[in-house]
């Protein structure tokens, strides 16, 4: 398997005259962006970084971004990522537990660097984008012995369940993962990537962007997120999320402006599976089937629809070649695909991944790592999936996100899907609180489209779910808490909704 430093240099050679980058009026060739590349890592490598040491980015603008990150990594650095966004706590977390010998960094984050340097004792230096990014230093770069098994970049998890831990990726993994998505979504030179999607996470990072350098392609870099329909007319693919799927919907101009789309050929969805409701609406609009996949920072994409099809409603799809999936009861047994439980639905468990394109492990936490894998080398990812009888994946929420009323499981996705199903529904979230008679209570906070009638959605309720599965406690709220990447932080609404306002 090549290195995926190999596979760039290799389109470095072979297209240096080609689009690498399209921002606004500015075109980035790959042979420009190989030598603005090689001046951050000449700059970096006069400072005194060594193969294996780690550069914490914090760069706002995004095609500065990318040189910058692209530099450490042609220079034998591992690029440490970090959302602009970051509270001066979590950086300071971050750059201790990386370990990060330098900083790069945009004039805010210079300030915030600056202010707590004191508190970070491995950084020997900070240094502003704009003098790296500029400087005449590519003849004194150095080229680096790189290996597969060497790390080329690391993105911290989200600490949902406790502090943060770094995930590092290798040369090799990441080249593994992306060729198994170019073949599995057919990418080809002659694609245009639009990417509105941010930097910091795997997504935008990874999937949207290395992958279209990787294969000698043109990626098109948008700084605002909800700028795609602006743009989508001179695009091929299209890797959005449903937040960006769902704004599109309420926007009266959709219908007119998809109607120039058709150089799209691929409309993909991450992050979370479009809400099955809205799809037909989207896809008839889109003129193109919503291809869901699923993937996680420490494992990638796993799955995916296939191209051609079929696709099973709420599916997420089959796992990518190279990938290997099963969905788990909880002594680790291995839940055939298809079987069913005495209710007549798919039996749910816990998925888990065993691949070459998996995470090599957390930084500096082997106990971590260790916990994180089972005994036959199997990824335990926390999500909680079934498996119909063609081996087609439904997620139905994370682990712990299970919750148990009466002794009997109720998953969130489930009842989701009945409240969003309800006319007067915009979004909802559901959720498990403490009960002291039943073990936990089901908790639904709803975005209702206007008024909503509590009581007639309690109704609703009780003709398609099961009595355990019925929401005991409605909330109302305009909006959904989100992270970046448009994930609803549950954790955010079970502190806020502990007590209870309205209960049912």
């Amino acid at each position: 398997m090549p290195s995926f430093i190999d596979l760039l240099r290799t389109q470095f050679a072979r297209r240096t005259n080609h689009p690498a980058i399209v921002a606004g009026d500015w075109v980035v060739t790959f042979g420009q962006l190989e030598h603005a590349a090689k001046r951050v890592g000449a700059i970096l490598q006069e400072h005194g970084l060594q193969k294996g040491d780690r550069v914490a980015l914090s760069i706002e603008e995004k095609v500065s971004f990318l040189i910058a990150h692209l530099g450490v990594m042609l220079s034998g650095g591992v690029s440490i990522p970090l959302n602009t966004q970051f509270t001066k706590d979590e950086v300071t977390y971050f750059l201790n537990d990386s370990g990060a010998r330098f900083a790069i960094a945009s004039a805010s984050g210079m300030a915030l660097l600056r202010d707590i340097r004191p508190a970070c004792p491995t950084i020997e230096a900070i240094m502003p984008h704009e003098g790296v990014i500029g400087a005449d230093a590519a003849n004194a770069f150095r080229d680096v012995d790189i290996t597969g098994d060497d790390a080329c970049f690391s993105l911290y998890s989200s600490g949902t369940t406790g502090q943060p831990k770094g995930i590092v990726y290798t040369h090799r993994a990441e080249a593994a993962s992306l060729l198994a998505l170019q073949r599995c979504w057919r990418v080809t030179p002659d694609d245009r990537i639009l990417n509105v999607l941010p930097l910091h996470h795997l997504h935008g990072l990874s999937f949207a962007t290395h992958l279209s350098w990787m294969i000698g392609s043109t990626v098109r870099i948008e700084e605002q997120m909800f700028s795609a329909m602006d743009r989508l007319q001179d695009a091929t693919v299209f890797m959005a999320i449903p937040t960006i799927y769902y704004a599109f919907l309420r926007r009266p101009e959709f219908r007119e402006r998809a109607m120039h789309w058709g150089c799209v050929r691929l409309f993909t969805c991450g992050s979370a599976p479009i809400r099955p409701e809205v799809l037909p609406e989207l896809e008839a609009i889109l003129g193109h089937r919503l291809i869901n996949r699923y993937g996680m920072t420490e494992g990638h994409v796993m799955t995916s629809l296939p191209l051609d099809g079929p696709w099973p409603q709420g599916s997420v799809g089959v796992p990518l070649d190279g990938m290997e999936l099963d969905v788990v009861r909880e002594d680790g047994s291995t839940i055939p695909s298809g079987t069913r439980g005495p209710d007549g639905n798919l039996l749910a468990g816990e998925i888990r991944a065993r691949s070459a394109f998996l995470f090599s492990g957390y930084w500096k936490k082997p106990e971590a790592t260790a916990a994180a894998f089972d005994g036959d080398g199997f990824f335990r990812t926390g999500d909680i999936g079934a498996r119909d009888a063609n081996g087609f994946l439904t997620l139905l929420g994370r682990k712990h996100d299970l919750i148990i009323v009466d002794g009997e499981n109720v998953y969130p996705a489930v009842v989701e899907r009945v409240l969003n199903a309800y006319a007067e529904v915009r979004e909802s979230a559901v959720f498990g609180l403490p009960d002291a008679r039943r073990g936990e209570r089901v908790v639904a906070v709803v975005v209702p489209n206007g008024s909503l009638d509590v009581r007639a959605l309690q109704r609703h309720c009780a003709e398609k779910l099961a009595p355990n599965q019925r929401p005991a406690q409605f909330e109302l709220i305009d909006a959904l808490p989100r992270n970046t990447m448009g994930k609803v932080l549950k954790r955010v609404l079970r502190v806020q909704y502990a007590p209870g306002t309205i209960s049912v």
